[in-house]
């Protein structure tokens, strides 16, 4: 889903700034995405599969519609994956 989600967003026209995974449960994306090519984003996001919330799909149409004076938004998507495997543990260097 990871990879899917990161070639959405480049397919966009948005670019992935940062990123943080959270063991093997959810992983939290930064990007940022020119004001213009919200709705494009949107529509990339879902044909992943990955559903977003409807509160989620009304920002993106509220901030594309809206007279923002930026060129650019921040954005972060996180996501949280269901699965029944357990914990993924990874060993912190001291």
């Amino acid at each position: 889903m990871t990879d899917r989600v990161s070639e959405a967003i480049n397919r966009a026209g948005a670019w992935i700034t940062d990123f943080h995974l959270y063991s093997n449960i959810l992983i939290c994306i930064n990007f940022e995405v020119p004001i213009s090519n919200l709705g494009r984003l949107a529509a990339c996001v879902q044909e992943t599969g990955l559903h977003l919330s409807q509160e989620s799909l009304e920002q993106l149409v509220a901030a594309d519609e809206s007279a923002l004076k930026q060129e650019e938004l921040l954005g972060t998507l996180q996501i949280t994956f269901i699965h029944n495997e357990p914990d993924l543990l990874r060993e912190v260097p001291g």
